[in-house]
């Protein structure tokens, strides 16, 4: 019986270090303590004892994430760990159209040869075939390769 127990409040533990340290490994490892520990009430009691002490541990679990979502976020702890507001961005920017090739605009940084310009109003990153271009400077689109425009000096 106490290694039932003992089962389960480890994995309770597990569940509390898993929300604050997020990746996954500690869940996988609360799990297969509560897995163990239906399997030894089981084999000891019998079937309807594991089928109680899965329910009571993942129970027990749930109210544990409930609480630490709900009441840990307040505490000055748990401001350090939780997000205050929405992260925005994007990874990649959308790959320009085909039309722009032969478009001119601007240098907006120096590119020594890779930077970024302004073709009609959007910022670009660029990568110029003449090699180091200062900012400011004039340029035309020649091509496109990937997510860069290939540009050359006016």
């Amino acid at each position: 019986m106490s290694g039932i127990i003992g089962l389960i409040l480890a994995a309770l533990v597990l569940v509390f270090f898993e929300v604050i340290l997020p990746g996954g490994i500690l869940g996988v490892f609360a799990g297969l303590c509560i897995i163990v520990a239906t399997w030894l009430a089981g084999t000891q009691f019998g079937g309807a004892a594991a089928i109680l002490t899965f329910i009571a541990a993942t129970a027990a679990v749930a109210l544990l994430v409930y609480i630490e979502f709900k009441f840990l976020a307040r505490t000055s702890l748990g401001r350090s760990f939780f997000l205050k507001s929405a992260v925005t961005g994007h990874s990649n920017q959308a790959r320009a159209e085909d039309s722009i090739i032969g478009k001119e605009g601007t240098a907006l940084t120096r590119l020594n040869p890779s930077g970024r310009v302004a073709i009609e109003g959007q910022s670009y990153e660029a990568y110029s075939r003449d090699g180091y271009i200062d900012a400011d400077t004039p340029v035309r689109v020649t091509a496109q390769d990937n997510f860069k425009l290939i540009i050359q000096k006016l």
